[in-house]
């Protein structure tokens, strides 16, 4: 990821983090601006508005996450478990963080709407790398691919719910991983 990209990713997800604990509706723009550690005036220059803000934080946040995703499952130096861990810590680890905040809740899911409505399809494309991953490193058969790539995504999701935060969330990822698939880790 390049200096800029990661830095664009940093002050989405920084912004994301202020919008869960604040709320859309009652997040200021100075808020924005005090997050990002910027002027008021840099925050009204660099959106326009507060909606446009959002948009933007939310766009930014999931196709910087899936593209880091899509790295990821692309590394074949990578061991397959820990290729595993990383895909799921980048797809759900910063979303613990998020929903344990008071409108969390919220902000994910306008995330995830804005991740359906998107015309990346970015959840299908996720769906079958995953499954090409998990066959291209002999972790499951090419018959159950496609389905134990779904029952991960949605077993991260799950876990997102039930755990507050990003230890026990890896810990419990990495349960499931090793319980639907050929890894002996």
């Amino acid at each position: 990821m390049s200096e800029k990209v990661s830095q664009e990713f940093d002050l989405a997800k920084q912004l994301l983090f202020t919008f869960a604990l604040h709320g859309f509706q009652k997040t200021s723009m100075q808020d924005l601006a005090n997050s990002a550690g910027l002027s008021r005036q840099s925050i009204y220059k660099k959106f326009g508005s507060k909606d446009k803000c959002y948009q933007w934080v939310i766009h930014t946040y999931l196709a910087t996450m899936y593209a880091n995703i899509f790295d990821i499952l692309g590394d074949h130096d990578i061991e397959p478990m820990e290729g595993l861990m990383k895909t799921f810590d980048v797809f759900i680890g910063n979303a613990v963080k998020v929903i344990s905040n008071p409108h969390g809740a919220q902000v994910l899911d306008d995330t995830l709407k804005a991740t359906h409505a998107s015309v990346e399809d970015w959840p299908i494309r996720f769906r079958e790398r995953l499954a090409n991953y998990l066959t291209h490193h002999n972790l499951v058969s090419d018959e159950n691919a496609f389905g134990v790539a779904y029952t991960l995504i949605s077993a991260g999701k799950g876990l997102l719910l039930e755990e507050s935060t990003r230890e026990s969330f890896t810990k419990n990822i990495k349960i499931i991983i090793t319980s639907v698939t050929n890894s002996n880790v």
